[in-house]
């Protein structure tokens, strides 16, 4: 059954113990302190191509401390479009965009892995309902998880996954088929996951306000958040249109009873948690709260946020 995704519906219980506001200004940061912190002579960047389960392989960019580890592992999926190749992934690995998540995880004694997914996803695709039988860009994910799940110099029990945007939507799908260690969710395109009718946007008017009338296949979601037992950390922007998705995501995982936390900052633009990415004609500056957004992702995946 269709309902209307509502901008708050969780009950007041929900609301008080699980959703956090923080305050954001717009004000960029400088970067170079929080690139390059770990020496490439010590953890360089290792080039793999994984093959999934219809035999195509993917890329992915993964940095190690050293040492022999076991070493817990985080894996990183970006947004949309997949398909962007070795060369972005390394660049992304190696800080060479701003961007300070990847290397600081990689300080914090985790292995990394940036991983692709394939492409041709346009946005109806985006929108639909992933089937179980077909191969898709979630199938990729779950090849990749199994293969940093082998390498000998990895917990296997200190596993997490960390999706942004379409990445989000791709971690979500694979929370149902896994059970990594922990789950986080950067501005997440749950719309797949959710079963979200999205209208087009309205000629002259702000492209965000379609995601405010979208509707969702309530039942839909609850099948795919049934199986899910991952906690998981949820982190969006006030300026971000993919809040009215979010919100009833969170809302949906909550009231099934399954471990979710979520942040909102305020004037975070989409993805701002991953802060310079380099993509051309966006303004991706290095914000306080996507420094204070990592801080937490630290130590969520530590077990240590509270």
């Amino acid at each position: 059954m269709l309902k209307q995704i509502a901008v708050i519906f969780l009950c007041a219980a929900f609301a008080a113990a699980e959703i956090h506001e923080h305050p954001g200004n717009t004000q960029e940061l400088p970067h170079d302190k929080y690139i390059r912190a770990v020496s490439e002579r010590d953890s360089p960047v290792q080039q793999v191509y994984i093959k999934t389960r219809d035999g195509l392989y993917v890329a992915a960019a993964m940095r190690k401390p050293k040492g022999n580890g076991p070493f817990p592992a985080l894996i990183y999926f970006h947004g949309a479009p997949g398909g962007r190749g070795m060369e972005q992934l390394v660049s992304w690995s190696a800080g060479t965009t701003g961007g300070p998540v990847w290397e600081r995880f990689l300080k914090e004694g985790y292995v990394v892995v940036v991983a692709d997914y394939r492409g041709g996803i346009d946005f109806k695709t985006m929108l639909a309902p992933i089937a179980k039988g077909p191969v898709t860009y979630v199938d990729d994910g779950l090849s990749v998880l199994e293969y940093v799940q082998k390498l000998p110099y990895v917990d296997v029990l200190r596993i997490s996954v960390y999706g942004v945007s379409l990445g989000g939507n791709l971690v979500l799908h694979l929370l149902g088929r896994a059970k990594p260690y922990r789950a986080i969710l950067g501005a997440p395109a749950a719309m797949s996951f959710l079963g979200a009718q999205v209208p087009p946007a309205a000629a002259g008017t702000d492209p965000n306000e379609r995601w405010k009338n979208a509707r969702m296949d309530e039942e839909l979601a609850k099948q795919n958040i049934e199986p899910i037992q991952t906690p998981i950390l949820i982190l969006v922007g006030t300026a971000d249109g993919l809040i009215h998705i979010d919100r009833p995501l969170h809302d949906l995982l909550a009231k099934s009873g399954k471990p979710v936390r979520m942040d909102i900052y305020e004037n975070g633009y989409h993805d701002f948690c991953a802060g310079p990415q380099g993509h051309p004609g966006r303004k991706e500056p290095l914000l306080d709260s996507t420094l204070d957004a990592l801080e937490k992702s630290v130590q969520f995946v530590k077990g240590e946020l509270r």
